[in-house]
């Protein structure tokens, strides 16, 4: 960690290259690390620039940045096709003693030219912070113009993201796959979303979208679609040419061999990108499908089985295996698998138990009472569940949805949820909130179950007690509180308790096994997903407790790369495209922008089952976009690509070349002075 010299950002200033280290307007820049024994020198991106050592040359990092900027352009406008390649030409001839007094001038113009005409956000941003340093710098430009020495070039590390990317725990490069959409380039399209996530119809029905609340669009207006934007694209191209995908994989029989136990979300992606790798690839299931809870655990009306099945095929395309009906624990070990001649172990086997209401009645499990996840694989396995005439789910997430949608399903006349807080607080996506009400689910807000009504072992009601908001908990929500004397009766057949699922570890209690943490999860290095036995890795919802589907993909892309590395290598660290987003995420939490362009036009409605048909069977309730309006809800993605640049001292100057300096100081020949007035 070093002290920032000089910083501009957000047009907020910090100038500290005299020493009076006054108080940081950035406080977000006074605390980005790279890595260990190897600190950051500067920093430049899209909205300014931030320098910690005064020996960093200013010319050469603007050089290195407008080539990354000329070489993202998608040349579809003037203004950043041609302005950013006359400013990159410039700054190149500058660095290379070449440059002329006119340049600084021409550099100003085209970078307000640039700025003010570029049709997309990477070029309106795209010149922000060389325009910065020449007002900020100017000096530094002229003194390479009138020296005319050559600079030597510098290594830097360098990321092209954007808001939408580095919100999805898979980093899928969503701008790109957009605007092939856009084009009418479906293959294509689909080709950078398998780049990294091997499920993509399942997304594009299932995903949370962390990506659309990160969308800069909903500044204007309404964020993208970009969930259902690759559902179209995914099944247009399963229901074309691509319907039978069959990637050529060539795998050496001599290949090392790598251990999958669990075929849910995160250890199918895991085995589709070890197989990319070149690896053999088997993975242990203990149920007789794949899937995971994806399978057992959504409905069909948001997630048919086909659609799941048909993806999960392709793994077998390329190549991998999955061994059903075998059980972790009772049908083979983690000692076992090792005897087999398997190089590595991942743990994927997900958070399938139900937590406990703990309210009274509840141990006696009288009949009517459910787990809400047993509920759900119960149905999806087409068991017979018989839940009567009025039902009360318990809970406020996404499982708790399901529930009560699908109870409505089974011909269920009524169901009622309780939850102890508001509708805000609700953690469920909010799209499914509203159709669940808009399907006939009846909503019990701030109130708490605190025993079950139980005659002759069957449940006829639940018991209940309001409650209020008091202080908040660890978590900085305020915690709910009961309400002395407000108890109320929910008369009922069954209650389903939705409220949270934990992991069994029985599986585990194998001599020498993985540890467990205190939250009853395994215990598994967060950024390798390394456990603290050798050649064994664990991840999803068995490390992080449940979590979404698409957090379960991003564990099993990560750990891909850490079993390769320990293969390989034998050790893990963390990866660069890791390091670098920890950076942008430091550096993007001190944005306060609003995007300076004309709104005005909504995302596209996504057509849905009238409820009157859909509520009497389990087919598909959303329909998904039409080409025609895929098209128009890809034109309106603003392409906010974000380009990061970093100077750290290691790579900047060698492990062995860098030269003396304490961070904060000012030698006299600095490359970092104090501007005179007129450049200022």
């Amino acid at each position: 960690m070093s002290e920032i010299l000089f910083g501009i950002w957000d047009n907020k200033i910090v100038d500290n290259r005299q020493g009076q280290h006054e108080q940081s307007p950035l406080p977000a820049f006074a605390n980005l690390t790279y890595s260990e024994g190897n600190r950051i020198l500067a920093v430049m991106g899209w909205d300014g620039f931030a320098i910690y050592d005064s020996s960093v040359d200013l010319v050469d990092m603007a050089r290195a940045y407008m080539d990354v900027v000329q070489g993202e352009s998608c040349g579809k406008c003037v203004p950043c096709r041609m302005g950013t390649r006359v400013a990159a030409d410039i700054l190149t001839r500058i660095a290379d003693g070449k440059g002329r007094e006119e340049d600084l001038d021409s550099l100003r113009s085209i970078g307000e030219l640039v700025r003010a005409g570029s049709m997309c956000e990477l070029g309106h941003t795209s010149m922000n912070a060389v325009l910065a340093l020449l007002t900020h710098f100017e000096g530094q430009f002229r003194q390479a113009i009138v020296e005319g020495k050559h600079r030597p070039r510098k290594k830097y590390h360098i990321k092209v993201t954007a808001p939408c990317i580095e919100a999805c725990p898979e980093r899928l490069d969503i701008p790109r796959y957009i605007e092939f959409i856009k084009s009418g380039r479906y293959t294509d399209s689909l080709s950078v979303i398998r780049e990294k996530n091997p499920l993509a119809s399942v997304c594009g029905r299932v995903c949370v979208r962390f990506c659309e609340f990160a969308c800069r669009r909903g500044k204007l207006d309404d964020p993208v679609s970009i969930k259902h934007l690759k559902r179209f694209v995914s099944d247009v191209e399963m229901d074309a040419a691509v319907k039978h995908y069959s990637p050529r994989m060539s795998i050496a029989p001599d290949a090392p061999r790598v251990a999958i136990v669990g075929a849910g979300p995160a250890g199918i992606t895991a085995a589709y990108h070890l197989l990319h790798k070149g690896y053999q690839v088997e993975i242990f299931e203990a149920l007789d499908e794949p899937g995971g809870m994806a399978a057992v655990g959504i409905p069909d009306y948001r997630l048919p089985r086909e659609v799941l099945r048909s993806e999960v095929d392709v793994l077998l395309k390329m190549g991998g295996k999955i061994h059903y009906n075998q059980r972790l624990g009772q049908d083979f070990t983690i000692q076992s698998l090792k005897e087999q001649g398997f190089r590595a172990v991942f743990l994927a086997i997900g958070a399938q138990d139900g937590s406990s209401m703990r309210c009274e009645g509840e141990d006696q499990n009288p009949i009517g009472y459910f787990a809400g996840v047993k509920f759900l694989r119960a149905i999806n396995r087409n068991e017979p569940v018989d839940a009567g005439r009025r039902v009360v789910v318990v809970g406020g997430g996404n499982v708790a949805m399901d529930c009560a949608r699908s109870a409505l399903r089974l011909g269920v006349e009524e169901v009622h949820l309780v939850y102890r807080r508001g509708r805000e607080e609700m953690p469920a996506d909010k799209v499914e909130i509203h159709d669940a009400e808009e399907e006939g689910v009846q909503y019990h807000f701030q109130c708490n179950p605190i025993r079950l009504l139980i005659e002759n072992g069957r449940l006829v009601g639940v018991e209940c007690v309001r409650m209020e908001l008091g202080a908040p908990d660890a978590s900085g929500r305020r915690r709910p509180i009961p309400v002395e004397g407000s108890e109320f009766v929910i008369p009922c057949d069954s209650i389903i308790a939705a409220i949270g699922q934990k992991v069994d570890t029985s599986c585990l209690n194998e001599e020498g096994g993985p540890d467990i943490s205190k939250w009853g999860t395994i215990a598994a290095d967060p950024d390798t997903l390394a456990t603290n036995q050798e050649g064994v890795f664990a991840g999803g919802d068995c490390v992080s407790g449940p979590a979404t589907l698409i957090e379960a993909m991003a564990a099993g892309f990560r750990v891909s790369h850490s079993i390769d590395q320990y293969i390989r290598e034998g050790q893990v660290s963390l990866t660069e495209d890791e390091r670098m987003s920890r950076v942008f995420r430091a550096i993007s939490s001190a944005e306060d922008d609003m995007v300076d362009r004309l709104g005005g036009t909504p995302r596209i409605e996504i057509p849905l089952r009238p409820v009157e048909d859909r509520i009497d069977d389990f087919e598909e309730v959303e329909m998904g976009l039409t080409p025609e309006d895929a098209l128009l809800e890809a034109d309106r993605c603003l392409r906010c690509y974000r380009i990061l640049l970093v100077a750290t001292e290691a790579d900047y100057y060698g492990e062995t070349n860098a030269p003396p300096s304490d961070g904060v100081g000012q030698p006299a020949e600095s490359a970092v002075s104090t501007p005179t007035p007129a450049q200022s």
